[in-house]
C-alpha cells in the first residue's frame, strides 16, 4: 500500500474512532447530572491529525448519527462545524508562529487555546440557535442549569447565554484535554 493510501486508511480510522467517541460522549452526558454536552470529545484530535476535512467530516458524521437517534438537534451541527474550524486556525496559527512543518507534534496548550475559541464560539452560536430555533430548551442537563440561572436573575437571555457559555467552557476543555491525550498515543504509535 502506497503512503497517500496509508494515510487515508489511518484518516478514516481515526474518524471512525473519534465519530463513536462524539456519539458515545453525546449519550452519556444525557444520563449524568452535570451539564456537558460531549458531543465533539475527539473533534480537535482528528483535526490535529487528518486536517480540516476530516474534522468536518467528523462534526457532520456525528451530529447526523446523533440527530437520527434522537440525541441532538441538527441546527447544532454548525457549533460542531466551528469547533473543527476553530481548531484548525489554531494549529495554522501555531505553525505560522513556530516555523513548524503542518501536524507536527502540537502541544497540550495548542489544544488547551483550540478548546478555549472552540467554546467561545460555540457559546455565541449555539446559544442564538438555542433561543431563536428551541426557546433555550435544548437538552436536560443545560436546560436545568439555565433554569437555576433564571430563577435568581429573572432574565431567559442572560440565564441562555451565561449558561451556555460556562458549559461549553467546561465542555471544551474537557474535549481539548481528551483530544490532546488522543493525539498523543496516535503520535507515539506512528
Amino acid at each position: 500500500m502506497d503512503a497517500k493510501k496509508k494515510r487515508c486508511a489511518k484518516n478514516a480510522l481515526m474518524l471512525l474512532l473519534a465519530v463513536g467517541a462524539n456519539c458515545l460522549g453525546s449519550f452519556a452526558a444525557r444520563h449524568i447530572t452535570f451539564p456537558l454536552y460531549l458531543d465533539s470529545v475527539l473533534t480537535i484530535a482528528v483535526t490535529a491529525i487528518s486536517g480540516l476535512w476530516w474534522g468536518i467530516a467528523c462534526a457532520v458524521l456525528s451530529n447526523g448519527i446523533m440527530h437520527i437517534a434522537d440525541a441532538t438537534m441538527f441546527p447544532f451541527v454548525l457549533c460542531h462545524i466551528c469547533t473543527a474550524l476553530v481548531a484548525h486556525l489554531t494549529f495554522l496559527h501555531y505553525q505560522r508562529s513556530n516555523r513548524k512543518e503542518p501536524r507536527q507534534s502540537y502541544p497540550i496548550d495548542t489544544f488547551l487555546w483550540a478548546g478555549l475559541w472552540s467554546a467561545l464560539t460555540n457559546a455565541v452560536l449555539g446559544n442564538i440557535i438555542s433561543q431563536i430555533l428551541y426557546a433555550s430548551l435544548t437538552i436536560p442537563n443545560v436546560d436545568n442549569l439555565v433554569q437555576g440561572i433564571f430563577i435568581a436573575v429573572q432574565n431567559l437571555t442572560f440565564a441562555t447565554y451565561f449558561g451556555g457559555t460556562l458549559t461549553n467552557l467546561a465542555d471544551k476543555m474537557i474535549s481539548a484535554t481528551l483530544s490532546y491525550a488522543v493525539y498523543r498515543i496516535v503520535c507515539r504509535s506512528a
